[in-house]
């Protein structure tokens, strides 16, 4: 994957990377809550638990960015690097 592959990867997964780590964006938010619904269609109780909480909740917010920091790294673990 080519930084410029894996900058649009970023993107597509609504996350920035900063010195601190990755950011999700508000389109990361909003495609990590349909996943985040998608999982807990099918059972996954974590998700289940965490849609559970209030909206404000940092912990809402900590696992919609990990669902997406994963979904990310899987794709950059495909592309093979």
């Amino acid at each position: 994957m080519s930084p410029e592959e894996r900058q649009e990867a970023l993107e597509r997964h609504g996350l920035t990377e900063g010195p601190d780590g990755f950011d999700i964006t508000l389109r990361g938010l909003q495609k990590a809550l349909k996943r985040a619904l998608a999982l807990r269609g099918k059972g996954d109780e974590e998700a289940a638990r965490v849609l559970a909480l209030s909206p404000e909740d940092p912990l809402r917010w900590e696992y919609r960015r990990c669902i997406q920091i994963e979904a990310f790294s899987a794709e950059v673990h495909r592309s093979g690097i």
